[in-house]
């Protein structure tokens, strides 16, 4: 697979080769070629969207769904419950599928929709499955629900289309990003259809209003700072995390091992096959001093059944479930982190993400390009890690900064926490969010 894109890379421009996967993703080439396609489009859901939010003003009862596909990218626990509690808003999570376009393996794809069935449950959330078992039929949410409000968990168009964005041009779209975007592929994460067609793009800094500003279409005019609403329950000083990590004889140290999807992909920053086998060795040699929660990108698995099969991808993380001083996440992670005593990844928003704990993290770097991928943000995030280049590396971190606590870049994480991540108002991300839709429906 690498191969060919590097041949066809030499043939067209990068550019070309954008226009193409943005073709095939989305099913529409005026959008991905023509510029101002997606404005005329972005400008009628704007005109629509005022008339429809007219007609909410009289409205009792507003109805927020929040489209989910997998717990591990779900960051809207907070603002549920302030729907909830208030008397204007009736909040529903909506059960899609998820990675309907990168497999055909629809068992995978219906144990991840039990899975977010099981966690809403477990939250206490009201929800919606739009999958009924028993018609083997995908049900018809604008029909059956008739949201006002929806918040997507992904941008991306890999559920069915009767879930995307282009069903509900004229509702209240919102979205806040599943992850603190840190590289500078900026038609990815700021200027796909699916951006320009929001109501509101709620983002974490003054950074991420610039790029937007910047790279999308639309010049960013629905987007509004409000901070890291994943990160909320991370910088609440009142917040008692759950202890998720399996019980040891004595408290060991805890590390996250979080690796990318990308193993196959044109931006590879996964380091998933050097180091998989590596990881549970240092499990064994440092066992009675560390304990490793692997915490795979929900997308990695896929990718590994298409080229491992199904029976050696499931021993494998079947294997980190039996490991008496390792275990398996993969749901939501407020409590995996705060819980935690250091973090070895190698995925682009967990760069940023991760340093709301003030903790020490590591980055399994893939090469000498992997330099050339961070946007401004980014990079201040990278330069907070401790760097990786080869597996000896990782080794010396688990024994220095992890275990002996020879942590050089304390302070320094401490600052960037207070001066970029923190809010200045000390208001909350999701109590700006609810304050927005109801100063602008009245």
């Amino acid at each position: 697979m690498s191969n060919t894109i590097e041949k066809l890379k030499s043939f067209f421009s990068f550019a070309f080769l954008n226009n193409i996967y943005k073709t095939l993703t989305f099913h529409d080439f005026l959008i991905a070629t023509f510029p101002f396609c997606l404005k005329m489009r972005a400008a009628r859901a704007e005109r629509m969207r005022k008339r429809f939010v007219a007609s909410l003003r009289n409205k009792s009862k507003i109805k927020v769904a929040f489209f989910l596909q997998s717990p591990s990218i779900w960051k809207y626990g907070r603002l549920y419950w302030l729907f909830e509690h208030s008397e204007r808003f009736e909040p529903v999570v909506v059960i899609c599928p998820f990675n309907v376009r990168l497999n055909s393996d629809k068992g995978e794809i219906l144990r991840i929709m039990r899975q977010a069935e099981d966690f809403a449950k477990e939250s206490g959330y009201r929800y919606f499955q739009t999958y009924d078992s028993v018609r083997n039929k995908w049900l018809n949410v604008k029909k059956l629900l008739n949201p006002d409000v929806i918040f997507y968990t992904k941008p991306y168009k890999d559920t069915l289309p009767q879930y995307h964005i282009y069903r509900f041009k004229d509702r209240l779209n919102c979205y806040a990003p599943y992850g603190i975007m840190c590289i500078d592929i900026f038609w990815i994460v700021y200027n796909l259809p699916f951006h320009n067609l929001l109501w509101r793009f709620f983002v974490e800094t003054e950074y991420q209003r610039g790029y937007s500003q910047q790279y999308q279409t639309c010049g960013g005019k629905n987007t509004q700072v409000v901070g890291s609403l994943g990160m909320e329950t991370l910088m609440l000083p009142d917040y008692k995390p759950v202890d998720v990590w399996k019980p040891q004889p004595k408290r060991k140290k805890r590390i996250i091992w979080a690796p990318h999807h990308t193993v196959e992909h044109l931006f590879n920053f996964s380091n998933f096959f050097t180091y998989c086998d590596l990881m549970f060795e240092l499990a064994e040699k440092y066992k009675d001093e560390i304990q490793i929660a692997f915490k795979p990108h929900p997308v990695l698995k896929f990718k590994l059944i298409n080229i491992w099969g199904t029976e050696k991808t499931e021993a494998y993380y079947q294997r980190w479930r039996d490991l008496p001083n390792g275990q398996l996440e993969e749901g939501y992670y407020a409590d995996l982190f705060l819980t935690s005593d250091a973090m070895i990844h190698d995925c682009a928003s967990f760069t940023a993400e991760y340093l709301h704990t003030r903790k020490p993290t590591m980055f399994i770097v893939k090469d000498e390009h992997t330099a050339d991928h961070w946007n401004s943000f980014g990079q201040m995030c990278f330069d907070l890690h401790y760097h990786a280049h080869k597996p000896a590396d990782v080794e010396e971190y688990i024994k220095n900064v992890v275990i002996a606590g020879n942590d050089l870049k304390a302070a320094e994480r401490d600052n960037f926490y207070r001066n970029y991540l923190y809010p200045k108002d000390g208001v909350m991300p999701s109590q700006k969010i609810v304050d927005e839709i109801i100063k602008q429906i009245g």
